[in-house]
This record gives structure tokens, C-alpha cells and sequence, in this order.
């Protein structure tokens, strides 16, 4: 009986030394950017399980995510005496922002929705020109179009990675991009040669970047094509090359040693080609590709479904019958653009 006694009574007490003498009073927290000490800590340390050192050291010796603070990407914590322990902590990155009743919305790379504050972090590019329905903190970015959600993530990145943050990125008619860099407008077109794009960009804007005008990009596919910057009023008029308007070289291609590609033979072969091209139907229609993107400019030349510029859409062929199968399986009339299935 006595050592039943004394065994309840030793479990006892070291329980009050457990609960009590490792309780945390001083968080010393290193990683934290835009959000404080004290919501971080409001957010972990919450019932008297959080509140003791040993076991919140314990659940989060491992650097991992906790869901009672969804901004933060990794937590890890160090116990340094019975009564303080270290967090180091890494917020969730901001990829860009859309606005919403007069408030910012910040998401990350899968488009989550972070932050919803009237205020503007420095390099985080803007999005605008998208309709969406009332963004949720934690939950998808709530885009109508699911397709245009992924271009924003995609060309949001882009920018990011090579550190060229624009004033605004704009859609337009057929998720057309269009960037705002100081008094540089750059017409990237549709989701298509992104990467080849926002790499030459960044070369090309270290050329023009005091100047002015419009960058036409839409039509570039990363070879050794010329581009030109055109004063803002000429966008609107007349389509003949100006004589004072800048050209630039694209970066130029090279071989495995360096050497220059030449590619003078290669682009007259495809302009012979396209003498004997014949499109049939209307002039486009849309279709899925194998990725899933909406085509707004496909159509059928020598039988194959091809886009604007006449490359292939992968996913899309013509069928006996002549209709277009996408990549979803929608049989489509390419002579009248409409569903014939």
C-alpha cells in the first residue's frame, strides 16, 4: 500500500516539475519577415501541451508545416532551458498579387491566398485584368478561368526567378499578357514560348530600359529573330516599319561549343513550306492541349491542327471525317469552329 502511495505521489510530483518547471515563458523566434513574434507565437502556443518546452521542442524538432499557421513553410524549434526555446521559421514565399475591394491578395506558387492587407510588399509584381469571385485566406485564388490561373502562376515565376519586376501584369481577349516595366510596354501574347520570352526580356530591357515605346514579343518562339521597340502612338496607326524605330537582336543561338547557329537555311526551308500551306475552315477556333490549356488560335493547315504561328498543338488531331479531336476529347467542325460532338 505504501508503495502504491509513493508511486502516485512520485508520478505527482513529477508531473508539477514537468508541467510547471518546463513551462515557456520566453520565445525567441528568427526567420520572420511580415508577420510578428506575437502571432506566430498566438498560433502555436495555444493549451497547456504548446505551452510546455519539452513537448513543444519535441513537435517540432523536425523543420515541417503546421496548419495552425499556414503561412509558415517550415517550423523548427530548440529547447535552450526549461523556459525559453528558439523557433527558426520560413514564411511562405509571395509569388504576386491581385486586387480586390480597394485590399491586396497575395498567393504563393500554388496560387494559395496568404495575405489580404492594404499593404504593397516591394518586388511582388501586380496581376491585373482577371475576373474572380471573393478570395478566401488559405484557399485557392478563386480565378474563373482554371487555365488562366495556371499562366499567372507561370508567368508570375518566370519574373520572379530572373528578378525583372514589372509595374503590372495585364490580360487581355484570349489570356493575351501584357507587361508594364516604367515606359515600356512588352506584349508578351498568349501562354506560349514563356521562358524564351521572359529570358530574352531580360537581356533586351538592359538595352531600352531609359527609353520608351512597345515591345511586340507576341510572335516569338527564343531563335534569332529581331525585335522592335516602337514609339506608343505608332501601336494604334499604321503597320509599316518606322525608320527610326529600335531594333533589337535576340540573344543568338549557339551550338554545343558556342559557335553560332545558322539558321538562314532552316527558315527558308519553312518559308517554302508555308508558300504551299492550305488552312482549312475558319480562320481559328479553340481546342485543349495535352497540358490542359485552352487554344483560342488553332486551326487546320495541310492536316494538322497547328496555332497562330504554325506549330503543332500537342494533343489535337484531324480526323477521317475532317473534325478536330483536342486533347479532352471534343470533336470539333473546324469549318464552322463549333462543338460537332
Amino acid at each position: 500500500m505504501r508503495f502504491i502511495i509513493g508511486t502516485v505521489l512520485a508520478g505527482l510530483i513529477a508531473a508539477v516539475i514537468l508541467l510547471g518547471g518546463f513551462r515557456i515563458r520566453t520565445v525567441e523566434i528568427l526567420g520572420s519577415e511580415r508577420y510578428t513574434a506575437e502571432e506566430i507565437k498566438e498560433d502555436l502556443i495555444y493549451d497547456l501541451w504548446t505551452k510546455n518546452t519539452l513537448y513543444f521542442s519535441w513537435k517540432y524538432r523536425h523543420a515541417g508545416s503546421d496548419a495552425c499557421a499556414p503561412y509558415l513553410d517550415s517550423i523548427q524549434a530548440k529547447m535552450l532551458s526549461p523556459g525559453k526555446v528558439r523557433l527558426q521559421v520560413k514564411e511562405k514565399k509571395l509569388l504576386g498579387y491581385v486586387q480586390y475591394a480597394g485590399n491586396n491578395v497575395y498567393f504563393d506558387s500554388d496560387g494559395e491566398v496568404l495575405e489580404i492587407t492594404e499593404n504593397i510588399y516591394e518586388k511582388i509584381p501586380l496581376v491585373a485584368g482577371i475576373a474572380m469571385d471573393e478570395p478566401v485566406l488559405y484557399q485557392k485564388l478563386p480565378v474563373e478561368n482554371s487555365a488562366q490561373l495556371r499562366t499567372i502562376l507561370n508567368i508570375t515565376g518566370l519574373l520572379l526567378n530572373a528578378d525583372l519586376i514589372p509595374d503590372d501584369i495585364s490580360f487581355g481577349e484570349n489570356l493575351t499578357i501584357t507587361l508594364h516595366i516604367g515606359n515600356i510596354e512588352v506584349k508578351l501574347g498568349q501562354d506560349e514560348y514563356l521562358e524564351e520570352k521572359v529570358s530574352n526580356l531580360v537581356t533586351i530591357y538592359q538595352e531600352i530600359k531609359d527609353e520608351s515605346g512597345v515591345l511586340n514579343m507576341e510572335s516569338f518562339t527564343g531563335k534569332n529573330e529581331p525585335i522592335s521597340l516602337r514609339p506608343m502612338e505608332e501601336e494604334t496607326g499604321t503597320e509599316e516599319t518606322d525608320p527610326e524605330e529600335t531594333q533589337l537582336q535576340v540573344q543568338q543561338e549557339t551550338d554545343g561549343e558556342g559557335n553560332a547557329v545558322d539558321n538562314s537555311e532552316e527558315t527558308d526551308a519553312v518559308s517554302d513550306d508555308n508558300t504551299d500551306q492550305e488552312t482549312t475552315g475558319v480562320s481559328s477556333f479553340m481546342v485543349f492541349d495535352s497540358s490542359g490549356t485552352l487554344r483560342y488560335d488553332a486551326h487546320v493547315v495541310n492536316g494538322l491542327v497547328v496555332d497562330a504561328y504554325g506549330n503543332p498543338i500537342d494533343g489535337c488531331s484531324v480526323e477521317e471525317n475532317g473534325y478536330v479531336k483536342d486533347a479532352y476529347w471534343n470533336i470539333i467542325d473546324p469549318q464552322t469552329g463549333e462543338l460537332a460532338q
